[in-house]
């Protein structure tokens, strides 16, 4: 019997326990934990069996990334996280200052937006560089960056859930429910109440805020 674990919240599918297999579960089941989809499970291998990462499967690229321009929604997540690092610091003046910089970004973001698709490959983009990201900082052992990254990955990742769920159902899929999202790490989570704990960064509801 094999075992899968939710790449969102780390939920544990055990077949052996629940009599079902993994496979033989329905297309629509989802996690219990977090409400992802069946396709963001993955089986749990054997130690030995995981690929470990050598220096020369690094993508050198990646190093080359800092140098690139940054997009207006990253500048926008710099310029948030400098305003609470300043809320922390009781610098009233100048977390209003980054904030109001941080919205500057995010409406120029929309502004630019495309269609949904657009959207969607901006998603891809940004799951793609996560995962190079999480190599680099895996080789310099920088706890910090890769607890980031991972929840940044993981948030995107439920977010182009709700996005593709989104185009194929249309706007019945937000009827009669609502959309709450974690004060801390983006994870977006629809239905009627949130979830007792953030599934990613583990704080508790009372930072799931509701958005609609």
């Amino acid at each position: 019997m094999k075992k899968y674990r939710c790449t969102i919240c780390g939920y544990i599918y055990d077949e052996a326990k629940e009599k079902v297999k993994f496979e033989d579960l329905p297309d629509d089941w989802k996690c219990p934990l977090c409400g992802a989809p069946k396709n963001l499970f993955e089986e749990i291998k054997e130690e030995s069996e995981e690929k470990t990462l050598e220096n020369d499967d690094l993508d050198s690229s990646l190093i080359d990334e800092e140098l690139r321009e940054l997009s207006n929604y990253e500048i926008a997540f710099i310029l948030s996280n400098l305003a609470r690092g300043c809320d922390k610091q009781y610098l009233k003046e100048e977390s209003s200052l980054f904030r109001e910089l941080a919205l500057y970004y995010e409406n120029k973001e929309e502004n630019e937006k495309g269609s949904l698709d657009d959207v969607l490959k901006k998603v891809d983009t940004d799951i793609n560089n996560f995962e190079r990201a999480n190599k680099v900082f895996s080789k310099y052992e920088d706890r910090g960056a890769k607890r980031v990254i991972n929840w940044a990955s993981k948030s995107t990742n439920i977010m182009k859930v709700v996005i593709n769920t989104y185009k194929d159902k249309g706007i019945d899929y937000l009827k009669n429910t609502k959309i709450w999202v974690c004060d801390i790490c983006g994870f977006v989570y629809i239905g009627d109440t949130p979830p007792k704990v953030c599934p990613v960064c583990k704080v508790p509801s009372i930072k799931i805020l509701e958005v609609c």
